[in-house]
């Protein structure tokens, strides 16, 4: 793959093909997208679940855990690609309010109170990195006064695409002080 994602499964596929095994999607690179093939009835592996089946039974494989409502703690990394980045200071929405097939991805493909748990989880830590930056370099956090879906961006969105940037810290500093790296 071209993307990030692909760098670590580049990795073992290349180098360690004995060492691989295939994570939970549902906890790890989390997209909060539905894990069924709903494509056209005619399609191969209709209705069955997008993991490959341990025992190659792909007729049987339809019993899978739907990993857009998966508890968030149980979640350890998240691919902000159907929720949107965010940063962005977006709400999943299609973007031509019309759209029936926008509609249906966003309502049946995706869950947008999950993806705003997510979202607020994200802007929680960058709230304790902040604060971690004040106690241990003196930097100023940002305000945290916008009033866009509050309980999800907590304070970090003006509005739709209005994002309130963090105050980084010096370039002297050393994140390994918080991190303990």
């Amino acid at each position: 793959a071209m993307a990030y994602q692909g760098v670590v499964a580049y990795y073992y596929d290349r180098f360690h093909r004995t060492r691989a095994v295939e994570l939970d999607v549902c906890r790890w690179n989390q997209v909060v997208a539905d894990v069924l093939w709903r494509g056209p009835a005619k399609m191969e592996h209709h209705m069955q679940c997008r993991e490959y089946p341990k025992n190659g039974d792909f007729e049987s494989n339809t019993k899978c855990e739907d990993c857009r409502i998966t508890p968030i703690e149980l979640v350890k990394t998240v691919h902000y690609t159907a929720c949107k980045k965010p940063w962005e200071c977006l709400i999943p929405r299609p973007r031509i309010a019309n759209d029936e097939r926008q509609q249906y991805r966003l309502n049946h493909l995706t869950n947008i109170t999950t993806c705003g748990m997510l979202f607020s989880k994200w802007f929680q830590l960058r709230k304790d990195l902040e604060n971690q930056l004040e106690k241990k370099a003196g930097v100023e956090p940002s305000k945290r006064d916008g009033v866009f879906y509050p309980d999800y961006f907590l304070g970090y969105c003006q509005s739709t695409g209005r994002y309130i940037a963090m105050n980084p810290p010096p370039e002297s500093f050393d994140m390994k002080t918080i991190y303990g790296m």
